[in-house]
This record gives structure tokens, sequence and C-alpha cells, in this order.
């Protein structure tokens, strides 16, 4: 049955008393009602993030979620930029360092591993180091190899996505040498854009991160150094540096995907900054607006194939979803 835009339209007003500048985009051809309640509802939330509260919550639903489904041990990729930085602190002030594993995974030669080694001996957590180099290349070679008969390719998205699979399964390898769960360091503002490798670094058995952006996960981060007590001075450099600082500069660290010479927002052609003030506060240009939300409904089969146990933070509005 083709919809009646103006009958439509007043329906919806009457229904979600939304004004009628903010419905003013919708497709009349599409049945969008319960899109446009979803709207009215976010329109509602007032913002008002707090570390203290994220991490009380964050500790509640995981904590009840190890215990339902038996979890012992974490394990945890340490890259040493923020995100594994912070769900490291998380998992040594929710369980302590004792069950915590950090597995540094570097591709050959990774110009900046020091910060990873930094990040878990601070932390005082059992560490290991799995170069995926070989493993990387001698898959990438089997593909070349028979590309003659195959007709297949190593394409430059392979070279890519490829490492990021590889780290999972060396992740889940470790779990299960040491009766762990693997702890997925994603993070909100990535997942709505999708910039995340399917089965990669989108995988794993729970994700603390994956309802707060990039700037909330610094906030968490800064807050949990307090929580954790880091203090004193720690070895570098062939002197001494304020472990506090050092975490705090890890925290803030200019994301990297570790895989390219380019940074996070380098390829994603926007800050997290920009991209974390529309998810939360609907700002940005309308332009700006549309190209997230392209993106998002471009990528969401990613999270809604590999979907993950998380805390619920949904009393946060979210603008790019609706």
């Amino acid at each position: 049955m083709e919809n009646n835009g103006f009958e439509l339209w007043e329906m919806v007003m009457n229904r979600t008393k939304l004004p009628k500048e903010y419905i003013s985009d919708v497709d009349w051809t599409k049945d969008t009602l319960k899109e446009l309640y979803e709207r009215k509802l976010n329109m509602e939330k007032e913002y008002n993030f707090t570390p203290q509260l994220a991490f009380a919550n964050i500790e509640t639903h995981m904590k009840t979620w190890a215990w339902q489904t038996n979890a012992k041990n974490f394990v945890v990729g340490i890259s040493g930029g923020k995100d594994s930085t912070v769900v490291a602190m998380l998992l040594c002030a929710i369980f302590g360092k004792e069950r915590v594993y950090g597995v540094m995974m570097p591709q050959g030669m990774q110009s900046d591993i020091q910060d990873s080694i930094d990040v878990c001996n601070i932390l005082g957590i059992r560490h290991t180091t799995v170069n995926i180099g070989g493993s990387v290349s001698a898959i990438t070679d089997e593909i070349y190899k028979n590309r003659s008969k195959s007709g297949i390719y190593p394409t430059k998205d392979m070279d890519i996505n490829l490492p990021a699979r590889i780290r999972m399964s060396t992740l889940h390898a470790i779990g299960q040498c040491v009766d762990g769960r693997v702890i997925n360091t994603s993070n909100l503002s990535e997942d709505m854009v999708g910039y995340a490798t399917q089965f990669g670094d989108n995988a794993g058995s729970y994700a603390p991160l994956q309802g707060l952006t990039v700037t909330e996960v610094k906030e968490l981060g800064k807050y949990l150094i307090d929580v954790l007590d880091i203090d004193g001075y720690y070895a570098k450099n062939n002197g001494f540096i304020d472990t506090e600082t050092l975490m705090s500069n890890l925290i803030d660290k200019t994301p990297v995907d570790g895989l390219q010479a380019q940074t996070d927002e380098e390829r994603l052609g926007f800050t997290y900054a920009d991209l974390d003030k529309f998810i939360r506060l609907n700002e940005g240009s309308d332009d700006f607006k549309e190209m997230i939300r392209k993106k998002f409904k471009q990528n969401k089969f990613k999270l809604e194939i590999v979907q993950m146990p998380q805390p619920d933070f949904s009393y946060l509005p979210n603008f790019v979803k609706v």
C-alpha cells in the first residue's frame, strides 16, 4: 500500500509529538514510524557522561557475566594504544592483575612496541609476545603461489585485514592455554563508521568499551589511573618517568591502526572529536551527518554478525543510529 505523505506526516506528528522540521527529511515511501519513535526517545535523553558511573556500570555487568559464564582469566591484545590500555586497566581494577594476560602481536618489526611493554610492566600483568609476521606471510604466499590456477590474487584489503584476523586467532589460542576469555577492545566511535575488521578486532567474548566513544574511553582511562593508584616512577630511556604521566600519554596517544603508515583519522578523513560530537550531541554539518549515517548503514552488518555481551549504555544518546 502506497503511503500518502501528508496523512502519514499528520499521524506521526500526533503520535510522536516530533517537531515538523525534525522529520522533514524522512523518506515517506518507507515504513519509518518505528525509527521516528526512536528519534523522539533519543532527543529526550540528556547527555551526562561521568567516568565514575561508566566504570560502575562496566564493573557490575562484567562481574555478573564472568560469574554466569565461569570466566576465570582474561586475555587482551596490547597494542600500546588507548583502547587496549584502558581495557587492561579495567580488567586489573575489576578482577585483579593476577587474572589478566597481555599479548603483544607485532607483524615483523613494530616501532612502538615498547609502549605495549610499558603498559604490561606498569600494570604488573603477565604478558607474552607472538610475532604474527610469519603467519601473515605464509597465508599470503600460499594465495599468491596458486594464483595462476585459482585466478585469485592478494589485494590491498586482504593485506589490511588478514593481520587483524590472525591476531584474533592468536588471542583465542593463548586463551585456551591459560583458561582465559578474550576481551574485545572496540569502541563505539569506530563501530559507528565500520572501522573494524569483521572476525578480527571486532570479535571476542566480551566488549566493555563498545558502548563508549573515543572521547569517553579517554575520560574513563584517566579515571582508572586514580582507581588503580598508578603513581611512582618507571625506568625508561636510561632515565625515569612518572608512571601517571606515561599512562596518561598512552591514553592520549594518536590512534594508528598498526597496519598502515597512517593514523586512524587520516584514513577516515575526519577526527574522532567531531564524530563523537555528532554521536552524542547531534552536532556537525548536514553533509557530515549524512556521510556518517551512510557509513553506519553500510557497515552495521559487522555488528549484527559479531555480537558480544557488553554493558548497557543506552541511557546515553546516539544520533548516528536514528
